[in-house]
């Protein structure tokens, strides 16, 4: 990673004028707790030590100007406005647009006009790395949120910037929770963080000492901007769904009136999470959930589901599993998850390490079978690394593709590693996926095998004259 001086020179060069603030956005890796924050459930991730760097500065008018270290990043310029077009699906820089847009309608809605807001030059670094499941895209949106604000000299508090850009987000066409944001702003060095939805709420959660969080990248790439985005699309989508199933069905039976419940976590406060896995029990198997049975259910016409439940940002319709709706295992595995994450809360807290790991290998299993977001790749490393030694290992992020992450105790993590450095990408990924393979090489298994303690939320540090970096951070802009 480019370091900080020569990071203020580069942006000296290409830009020729002087820094004004640098920005540092970590990535996050989940503990546990997946695919279930749109569910409103509580999550347990921790920010990482790998992070995003940006340089910025002040430029005259609305003009965003953002150019990248790596290569293959093609610098990116547009001009702030109420409405910012985006670009085509999948361009790396409709995250920029997201973070600009998501402060644009935050400073409308406190009364302020775009144009009171300012341009921006910056310039991006980045060891987080891409695709793999580790925020970095959620952490690109951070970055551009805070130049906006930091051009504009304006503050933010963390939780209320969290929850503007957890929707900001959408902009890409995603259909995320806040889990990622949150943990990119609210983390604390040293520690977990569960947090909670609805409102947002965060708990600060130790970690057990003599053990290390490996995170490996099996070269998978799941880019949500990509075909992926229809798999994790749906899968939120069905989730949704299947809470307004479960809805309509307990005030038909009962006659009572369930208000505002939206999500899984809605339920649970009219019913306990045992009781709503028994009412799905009676209601979802041996059932082949189409549009017709489940619009009928909610009792609207197919066309008012696609409208509804069914339409992208990108005005596209989500297609139709071939088996249907997979309603019943969705259930199956938010109810489970939330109740898993609030299991490795009391045993992190009490030191349990081992019961954390069990916790954490009972998650991967439900990811896998009941969600499908795991792939050959993940579960041949899953399966490594309990064998060298990692008492938990699990899939992290989206799924389909991207990383693992292990807990294991610190006097193996480095033949961990080892084992890991040869049984998967000497052999396994040489073997499977050749072309991956040479990729790795070509990064280098030390930005392929992680070792992470628990890093510190965003900053933004002011820059004073000659690029030095004063010793505190901006609180002007992040509060």
């Amino acid at each position: 990673m480019t370091s900080i001086p020569d990071l203020i020179a580069e942006f000296r060069r290409r830009f020729q004028m002087e820094p004004s603030h640098l920005i540092r956005v970590p990535g996050r890796v989940n503990l546990i707790g997946e695919h279930i924050d749109y569910n409103g459930l509580p999550v347990l991730p921790m920010a990482m030590e790998r992070e995003i760097r940006a340089v910025i500065a002040r430029r005259p008018g609305a003009e965003v100007a953002v150019t990248n270290t790596v290569r293959r990043f093609a610098d990116r310029q547009f001009t702030l406005s109420r409405r910012i077009p985006p670009y085509q699906t999948g361009d790396w820089g409709n995250y920029l647009k997201a973070g600009v847009q998501g402060i644009v309608d935050w400073a409308v809605e406190k009364g302020l006009e775009p144009d009171g807001l300012s341009g921006f030059s910056m310039l991006i670094d980045s060891d987080l790395p891409m695709a793999a499941g580790l925020s970095s895209s959620s952490a690109l949106v951070v970055t551009s949120a805070l130049a906006t604000l930091s051009a504009a000299g304006l503050s933010a508090g963390r939780r209320e910037l969290a929850d503007r850009l957890s929707v900001a987000e959408t902009y890409v066409g995603t259909l995320g929770g806040g889990m990622d944001h949150a943990s990119i702003l609210l983390s604390e060095a040293g520690a977990a963080l569960k947090i909670d939805f609805f409102p947002l709420r965060t708990t600060v959660v130790p970690l057990p000492a003599g053990f290390d969080f490996v995170v490996t990248n099996s070269m998978i790439t799941a880019p949500k901007t990509a075909a992926a985005r229809i798999g994790f699309n749906r899968l939120s989508m069905e989730s949704r769904l299947a809470v307004m199933v479960l809805k309509k069905k307990y005030e038909e039976r009962t006659g009572a009136a369930l208000d505002n419940v939206k999500r899984m976590a809605d339920l649970y406060r009219y019913l306990s999470p045992s009781e709503v896995l028994d009412m799905a029990a009676g209601i979802f198997p041996g059932k082949v959930w189409v549009k017709e049975n489940t619009a009928a259910a909610l009792g609207l016409s197919e066309a008012e589901l696609d409208r509804l439940y069914l339409t992208m940002r990108d005005g596209c319709l989500l297609p139709v599993p071939e088996a249907g709706f997979l309603f019943w295992p969705k259930v199956q595995h938010a109810i489970s998850e939330g109740e898993r994450v609030k299991d490795s809360v009391t045993a992190l807290q009490s030191g349990n390490a081992e019961a954390f790991g069990r916790l954490m290998n009972e998650s991967h299993a439900s990811c896998r079978d009941y969600l499908g977001i795991s792939c050959p790749a993940l579960e041949k490393m899953v399966t490594l690394a309990r064998s060298a030694g990692a008492i938990g290992s699990r899939l992290t992020g989206a799924g389909f593709g991207g990383c693992c992450v292990s807990l294991v105790p610190s006097a193996l993590s480095g033949r961990f590693q080892e084992i890991m450095a040869v049984e998967y990408y000497d052999k396994y990924l040489k073997s499977h996926h050749p072309e991956l393979y040479e990729e790795a090489r070509a990064t280098g298994y030390q930005n392929l095998i992680i070792v992470t303690a628990p890093g510190h939320g965003a900053t933004v540090r002011t820059l004073a004259a000659g690029g030095a970096a004063t010793p505190a951070p901006a609180t002007a802009i992040l509060q």
